[in-house]
């Protein structure tokens, strides 16, 4: 199942493993910048979601404007202790091979991601700021949805 923004932008896809597989496995990925990022692998979401719904607020200066340089923002939350660890969202296995960071600053919730370990060696780092009302109904849906799934026999 997919709860994105109407453009795409943002988004998770939250996907029953399978009848194979223990209730509690999904496949899960993030949509950041129009980009799927996590591989589809089944994983246990227990850690992630609650992470996704609360998002540290980080009113830090550096990080008011991702999207004029989502590279540079990237780097502040990866150097700084203080802000990378509140930060860091990934708790997912499928997520195992993308460095991920999200946070809310003002009226928006952000999140930023790249490959671990680019290919090529350039950052080209993904970037979704949303609104955070709709951040956070995206996450609702989502939540629930993977809950009900769980529940079903």
């Amino acid at each position: 199942m997919r709860f994105a923004t109407d453009d795409g932008h943002f988004g998770l896809i939250v996907t029953p493993a399978g009848s194979s597989w223990d209730s509690n496995f999904f496949r899960f990925q993030l949509i950041v910048g129009s980009v799927i990022m996590g591989d589809s692998e089944p994983c246990i979401l227990g850690s992630i979601m609650p992470r996704l719904q609360n998002l540290p607020r980080l009113e830090d200066p550096r990080l008011a404007r991702p999207h004029v340089d989502p590279a540079a923002t990237m780097s502040v939350l990866s150097s700084d202790a203080a802000l990378n660890d509140p930060a860091l969202l990934g708790a997912a296995e499928s997520l195992d091979r993308w460095s991920v960071r999200g946070y809310i600053h003002g009226t928006t919730a952000v999140v930023l991601g790249e490959p671990a370990e680019p290919p090529d060696g350039s950052r080209a780092v993904g970037v979704a700021v949303v609104p955070l009302h709709d951040f956070e109904s995206i996450v609702t849906w989502a939540v629930r949805y993977w809950e009900d799934v769980q529940r079903a026999p």
